[in-house]
């Protein structure tokens, strides 16, 4: 896989675990109400540096599968899993989301935190992780959204369209109308957003000013100096992201599998 597209998100997470505007207290907070037992095996979809599928895993005691199309993240997912919990207990996948990649497996927890486009977005996400679920299973999701209507200023100088997102509402009503059950929310707060985005800049910063002769080092540059700049003028008070805990009914769930090795 070509590793000069995921070029720039790697050196911006330099030195992050959790890829993301939660901090290390909330994710704790949110996965302590998935029951044990409910994460025995764990399948998380876009698990970037695997921090969400480990802590899931010394909680619950089992085995999962992680799914990264960047080759960095995937590596350190892999090899934070056999720091943590010794080899063999999980499996990293360097690829995009496929059905066969799980097969018929039903997991008894589907992660997909900040990654929801590897399904679609929020509807076909709701719709193919609970086929992917097993029967009373949870769901742990990660999906941006308006905190309110964002200015056509943020808009044009960060590239995102207007209907990338929508207030967090309209995504809980539709969760519930797909049959799914709310169990938790965490909505990222400001000092978690304000930790996340400067950190990413400084990053980006810091590795641009260490290479300058890189082809790469004024694109980049420029690309989280206008950012930052949105982020400071707009996006603060604009773009929101939640974790979001959903049970699954067994009637509404597929039959689980045998399988449990990584």
């Amino acid at each position: 896989m070509n590793e000069a597209r995921w070029r720039f998100t790697t050196i911006a997470h330099a030195g992050r675990s959790l890829l993301g505007p939660v901090s290390d207290a909330s994710a704790g907070e949110i996965l302590s109400r998935i029951p044990s037992r409910g994460a025995e095996r764990v399948l998380d979809v876009g698990c970037g540096k695997g921090a969400l599928l480990v802590r899931a895993l010394e909680r619950g005691g089992g085995t999962g599968i992680g799914i990264e199309p960047n080759p960095s993240f995937a590596a350190e997912a892999l090899a934070l899993a056999g720091e943590r919990l010794g080899a063999g207990r999980v499996r990293v996948v360097v690829s995009g989301f496929a059905p066969e990649v799980v097969g018929d497996e039903r997991f008894p927890l589907v992660i997909c935190t900040g990654a929801l486009h590897a399904f679609g977005g929020w509807d076909a996400a709701l719709e193919s992780v609970a086929t992917l679920l097993a029967p009373g299973g949870h769901a742990l999701l990660g999906p941006g959204y308006w905190r309110q209507p964002p200015a056509a200023a943020y808009l044009a100088s960060t590239g995102i369209a207007a209907d990338e997102m929508e207030p967090l509402h309209d995504l809980l009503e539709r969760a519930h109308a797909a049959g799914w059950k709310g169990v938790a929310v965490h909505e990222s707060t400001s000092a978690e957003w304000d930790d996340y985005e400067h950190a990413y800049a400084a990053s980006v910063r810091a590795w641009s000013d260490a290479n300058p002769g890189d082809p790469d080092a004024g694109a980049f540059r420029e690309r989280i100096d206008r950012w930052a700049d949105a982020y400071a003028r707009w996006g603060r008070e604009t773009m929101g992201y939640a974790l979001v805990l959903l049970a699954r009914s067994s009637l509404g769930a597929q039959s689980s599998s045998s399988t449990t090795s990584p």
